[in-house]
């Protein structure tokens, strides 16, 4: 299961390369340590065009009768995101981009899990895949999101398994839009930016709390 990642990226930068108006402001600050369950920032389609905008990480399915779920939904499955029904309605239509800048895994070392920091080579943010949908009841109105997971790289396999579907820039207008709904063309897109990209380092096991969020996660060991 993936659920750590940084965003420390300045929001004027980060409209910058989402091509997001400027002078519209969310009042970002610098996040180490974004945990499941947080309100995290999404790039979505909106009557105006692309929009950065807040929702809940961990996905509430519109048919839901409560807001909030009795299993984990801050990942969808590549093998399962079009075809379970929590996931399948969000993968045709409500495709949204999640920016970021970072993200953290941990690697098993003669039974311990070491923890490590994987971010684009060059540095500066990119975005992981990601669904959304809109729970309405009792006059409440929760909009929440997953972040599609799937089968390591070459760059992620030395640390895990799996890994955050990314999206390369190339291909963010192309993933947003609604009128693609051809599953296989949507799938074409996850994980579009070469593993060439990414690199990682062993870190302190100060980014295992929750409650840390401070340039301590990031630094090396």
């Amino acid at each position: 299961m993936f659920g750590r990642f940084t965003l420390q990226t300045p929001e004027f930068q980060i409209r910058k390369a989402f091509h997001l108006p400027i002078g519209e402001q969310l009042g970002l600050t610098p996040r180490y340590n974004i945990t499941p369950s947080q309100d995290i920032p999404i790039i979505r389609n909106s009557d105006n065009g692309h929009e950065l905008t807040l929702v809940k990480w961990g996905l509430v399915p519109h048919w839901s009768k409560e807001p909030k779920t009795k299993y984990s939904t801050i990942n969808a499955r590549i093998e399962a995101v079009a075809e379970k029904p929590t996931y399948r309605t969000p993968f045709k239509s409500q495709r949204c981009l999640i920016p970021a800048d970072g993200f953290y895994e941990w690697k098993l070392v003669n039974g311990h899990k070491i923890p490590h920091y994987i971010r684009m080579h060059k540095g500066g943010v990119f975005a992981f895949a990601g669904i959304w949908d809109r729970w309405e009841g009792d006059g409440e109105t929760l909009d929440s999101c997953s972040i599609i997971v799937m089968p390591a790289n070459e760059a992620m396999k030395p640390i895990h398994e799996r890994m955050p579907a990314i999206i390369a820039p190339a291909h963010y207008d192309l993933w947003l839009d609604s009128r693609a709904t051809d599953k296989d063309e949507i799938l074409g897109y996850l994980n579009s930016a070469p593993s060439s990209q990414l690199k990682f380092y062993p870190i302190s096991p100060w980014v295992n709390s929750p409650q840390h969020d401070d340039e301590r996660c990031i630094q090396p060991t």
